[in-house]
């Protein structure tokens, strides 16, 4: 459904703007990411997530539908992805939840790259001779493109005579099985440089939509959160 909305948004938004003046270009940059939130329960799993720095860039193609607002049209590429380390106080055992008598812990890191295409719309709010100030704000979709996680633990077996058995375990996977789409809200703001090679200097927020259900170790149920990144970008306009 949300997939169908976006594309009827791309579609009346090129409708509107096939006739206006247009510019296209290409942006790099740098991304901070990391995963937030969580529907289980919390008496389940505690998370502490830690950011994955990563790569971010493409082209754009922009429309001016007046001196002041225009409509940006974009094909990226963003790594994406989270350092977690999770306390997990139950398991799953015939059925039913049991207790652990010493949470297990674990360290996964999510590696999760996308081909994001955001829709944005770009308001200016300051000018001077060579200098403009905009706000941005948008949708967008990613395409899951590349994706890894792995796993180092340990769990915790009581001994009859006190103490525990630690077992360590390690797993890996290409996370196939996490959403191939993810749906985002996009927010921020860029200075505009008006010089022979115009350059700007973009920063935005993306805020995922939608819960990814990421594996954790094969005994234990996946944690369920969603991606949001902070993005600085550096592009010129041809």
């Amino acid at each position: 459904m949300r997939w169908a909305l976006l594309m009827a948004l791309l579609l009346s938004t090129a409708l509107v703007y096939a006739q206006a003046p247009a510019s296209w270009g290409v942006k790099t940059g740098f991304n901070l990411s990391q995963h937030y939130g969580t529907k289980g329960d919390e008496g389940d799993y505690e998370v502490h997530t830690g950011l994955r720095p990563g790569f971010i860039g493409g082209a754009f193609l922009e429309y001016e539908a007046n001196e002041n607002l225009s409509l940006g049209l974009e094909a990226l590429y963003s790594m994406k992805g989270s350092r977690e380390k999770i306390g997990i106080n139950k398991i799953e055992i015939d059925g039913v939840m049991e207790n652990l008598a010493h949470p297990a812990q674990m360290h996964v890191d999510y590696d999760l790259d996308y081909l994001e295409l955001p829709v944005l719309l770009k308001l200016k709010t300051f000018k001077r001779e060579k200098l403009e100030l905009s706000l941005i704000t948008g949708t967008a979709v990613g395409l899951k493109v590349n994706a890894h996680h792995q796993l180092k633990g340990k769990v915790y077996f009581p001994l009859d005579g006190g103490g525990f058995e630690i077992i360590e375990i390690s797993e890996s996977s290409k996370l196939r099985d996490v959403n191939i789409f993810d749906f985002s809200f996009v927010y921020g703001g860029s200075l505009d440089f008006m010089m022979r090679i115009p350059l700007s200097l973009e920063y935005r927020f993306t805020l995922g939509w939608d819960y990814l259900r990421l594996p954790t170790y094969e005994m234990f149920e996946p944690v369920e959160l969603r991606n949001q990144t902070w993005s600085v970008l550096l592009s010129t306009t041809f």
